[in-house]
């Protein structure tokens, strides 16, 4: 009987060993597998004529590489600056444009790659990735300038790593933006397939955002497509509600994953501008394609009112052309009317030969009276 006892919790004991090391061991290799390096690519942000400085910040034992693309402002002023966290399969070389479109917007950008990432030293995993961004928090804070609004921008993969990254990066920036979050690894893994539903409950969660948003100390802004079909809206939704302070949701209209990214208009990144430059957040229901609507209709408005303007204008025009087309002409130093005065006649005669008895002009003259003859005065 006591033998039995005894092999009974032998094997009691030697299956809980195997159930804790086999979540252990799932676990780690969920959070491994949570993350999918990418090497470094040929494009820089000097390829795209842009600024930079290449930087390297040490995490641990680990080497990170980051690039600075810093904006020119005016004359005593400090560009804000957004630290960029990547997503998942791709490092800092395939947002270069994104830098560019940053850069125009007078916003200065710092992208890193996080462990096994890019160049960067160390092996990929979600926990290193974690790691990291707390380390170029604060090389990011301390080199951004005096004075200049610091925020942290996070897509997808970059999302979780920001948030789990919280309570390190937050003290080093003015605010944070979340762009196609999950609301947990662990959720996510079953939702693409990784692993089986039945599972997940005896798996340790690697990364709870729903958690980590509660305690997010400074304003939140979430941006999530409406139609992203691998991260469903209703999982910011969950994030946002649990943050306890400031934070706004922004819908935006682009189809897909981190669709934002790919856009170039100030408009679809019109609430992340406003809330880079100034912290102000939009209200929680909001869609940018309200802001890209309203701003083609301010731009139809005034070409509009232009063309009116000039049909005005070219109507004034014309009537001015044909008042002084039917003006009278005026010539300079004459008077406006001619007064014809009739030929008088004159006793005056001109030089000259004329028939005897009359002038050249025509008026007879008396002819003169010859003396008397010696034979007339006879008689």
């Amino acid at each position: 009987m006591q033998k039995a006892l005894v092999w009974f919790l032998a094997i009691a004991i030697a299956l809980a060993a195997i159930g804790v090391g086999g979540r252990a061991y799932a676990a780690r290799e969920m959070s491994s597998r949570a993350v999918t390096p990418k090497a470094l690519g040929s494009a820089t942000p000097a390829t795209a004529d842009l600024p930079f400085s290449r930087i390297a910040v040490e995490a641990g034992d680990r080497t990170l590489i980051a690039w600075w693309v810093r904006a020119s402002v005016d004359s005593g002023q400090v560009a804000p600056a957004i630290l960029f966290l990547h997503g998942n399969r791709s490092s800092i070389s395939d947002y270069v444009d994104l830098q560019k479109f940053f850069y125009r917007q007078g916003v200065s950008s710092l992208v890193f790659d996080y462990s096994g990432f890019g160049a960067s030293g160390g092996a990929p995993s979600l926990k290193n990735a974690i790691a990291d961004a707390g380390s170029v928090a604060r090389v990011f804070a301390d080199s951004a300038g005096q004075g200049a609004r610091k925020i942290a921008l996070g897509s997808a993969l970059g999302s979780t790593v920001l948030l789990q990254a919280i309570d390190s990066v937050q003290p080093h920036v003015n605010g944070v933006v979340i762009e196609g979050v999950d609301a947990s690894v662990r959720g996510t893994a079953v939702r693409i397939g990784r692993i089986p539903k039945f599972v997940a409950p005896l798996l340790v969660e690697p990364g709870d955002n729903v958690v980590a948003a509660s305690r997010v100390r400074v304003p939140l802004l979430a941006v999530h497509s409406y139609a992203d079909a691998r991260a469903p809206i209703e999982e910011a939704e969950k994030v946002v509600a649990a943050v306890p302070g400031k934070a706004s949701l922004v819908r935006h209209w682009r189809k897909g994953h981190s669709a934002l990214l790919s856009s170039s208009r100030p408009c679809d990144w019109a609430p992340v501008l406003s809330f880079v430059r100034t912290g102000a957040l939009p209200p929680v229901k909001f869609d940018t394609t309200d802001a890209c609507k309203a701003e083609a209709a301010q731009l139809a408005a005034a070409v509009a009112a232009a063309a009116k303007a000039d049909s005005v204008k070219a109507a004034a025009a014309r009537a001015a052309a044909a008042a002084k087309a039917a003006a009278p002409r005026v010539i300079p130093g004459a008077t406006k009317t001619k007064t014809k005065t009739p030929p008088t006649k004159t006793g005056a005669t001109k030089t000259g030969t004329t028939k005897a008895g009359t002038t050249k002009s025509g008026a007879r003259t008396k002819r003169p009276t010859a003396p008397p003859t010696k034979k007339s005065l006879e008689n």
